[in-house]
């Protein structure tokens, strides 16, 4: 186990000793081919690694229906921000095959806090970082589709120039307020 949490990449600042050190406070959870993990909606409180086979991220679809929007292979995470904020889960997570996942929910968390505080820092840390690069990720997705919407609408104003320099953009302003640095 310790080996697979040094190959993921929420761990993988994590030393060796830090990864078997983390797995003592984790527990082995193990799901039946369509047997729902976590249901959309209800406050989450745990991460889960997935050890060995897949589950499906998925979404209310057309007609009692569900739209598959991810799937989770063997060292995928998912729930990291819960197990230090509990809140709504985003989607309802099922067992594609038999799975085995790692769990770890916030009294472990606090367990840990209290017990290996140095690990408990580092796992903090760890999702802290998985969060803002998710965050910039978001960001920068934004950022580029709002400016290919502003470059549409410039290409078809059919407006005659104000003779103003248009390398410099409007938005660009209005972009670096949204991002908080402005």
């Amino acid at each position: 186990m310790v080996n697979l949490l040094r190959h993921v990449r929420l761990f993988e600042a994590l030393s060796e000793r830090e990864c078997a050190e983390l797995v003592h406070f984790m527990h082995e959870k193990r799901f039946h081919p369509g047997e729902t993990v976590c249901t959309r909606g209800e406050h989450g409180n745990t991460m889960l690694v997935v050890l060995q086979g897949e589950l499906a991220a998925v979404v209310p679809g057309k007609e009692n229906t569900y739209a598959q929007m991810a799937r989770l292979q063997v060292g995928a995470v998912v729930g990291e921000m819960f197990c230090i904020d509990p809140a709504p889960r985003p989607v309802t997570i099922v067992a594609n095959e038999a799975t085995t996942v790692l769990e770890i929910g916030r009294e472990d968390v606090t367990r840990m806090r209290q017990q290996a505080p140095r690990i408990a820092a580092a796992l903090v840390s760890a999702v802290f970082h998985e969060v803002l690069r998710r965050l910039r990720s978001v960001d920068e997705r934004v950022d580029r589709e709002l400016r290919a919407e502003c470059e549409d609408d410039a290409a078809n104003d059919d407006r005659p120039s104000t003779g103003k320099d248009s390398s410099a953009n409007p938005w660009d302003a209005c972009f670096a307020r949204l991002r908080g640095s402005a």
